[in-house]
């Protein structure tokens, strides 16, 4: 007891780190090295072979398929495609260490990935036509009749695109959550500010 009649202050204590963030942090670091090695092999690809190398792979004459502008896109650009995926795994991999080491930084990159790659899921729903019909178009004889989806392919369509919200809906409620849990008091105590 002191002069005023208080017990003393109990001493400051570290505040013990929980298990969420170490596992996060491992899960995403994990989801970063399948990311740069998907990415470097698709580097390779693009570096050993003709732009159009898998759009001619689709056909037995040789002729590349009409495919949808994103879709001729994505197959000519392998390189491309391949140099973005390691960037952003780049990214990832930065985050998932800042979270590991209970850095702040790492904290607030890793809920801005969050929240780029919601919104990402969202605007996906945006090309999953072109992707649906060029992959028809990849597909021998399925559009003879001209340009377009044929007639019996209209329900499936309608069917993927409620799939592709409803998974948009629930990635970004999961996105949703891991950014409420890593902004309350409990979890932002075990990160240090520099």
């Amino acid at each position: 007891m002191n002069a005023t009649g208080l017990p003393p202050p109990l001493p400051w204590t570290k505040p013990r780190k929980g298990g969420f963030v170490r596992v996060l942090g491992w899960i995403s670091l994990a989801m970063a090295l399948v990311g740069l090695l998907y990415g470097a092999s698709q580097i390779v690809t693009g570096l050993m072979f003709p732009a159009d190398r898998y759009l001619r792979l689709f056909t037995a004459g040789g002729e590349p398929p009409v495919l949808p502008p994103l879709m001729h896109w994505i197959y000519t650009h392998t390189l491309w495609m391949g140099v973005l995926m390691v960037a952003l795994s780049l990214v990832l991999l930065l985050a998932s260490w800042g979270l590991l080491k209970h850095r702040e930084w790492g904290r607030r990159l890793f809920i801005a990935l969050l929240v780029v790659g919601t919104l990402w899921q969202f605007a996906a729903l945006f090309a999953l036509p072109q992707i649906i019909e060029g992959t028809l178009a990849l597909q021998a004889g399925m559009l003879a009749q001209g340009p377009g989806m044929p007639p019996e392919f209209r329900a499936f369509m309608t069917i993927a695109m409620w799939l592709g919200g409803a998974v948009s809906v629930v990635f970004a409620a999961i996105h949703a959550w891991l950014i409420w849990k890593l902004c309350t008091p409990t979890v932002r105590e075990e990160f240090v500010p520099r």
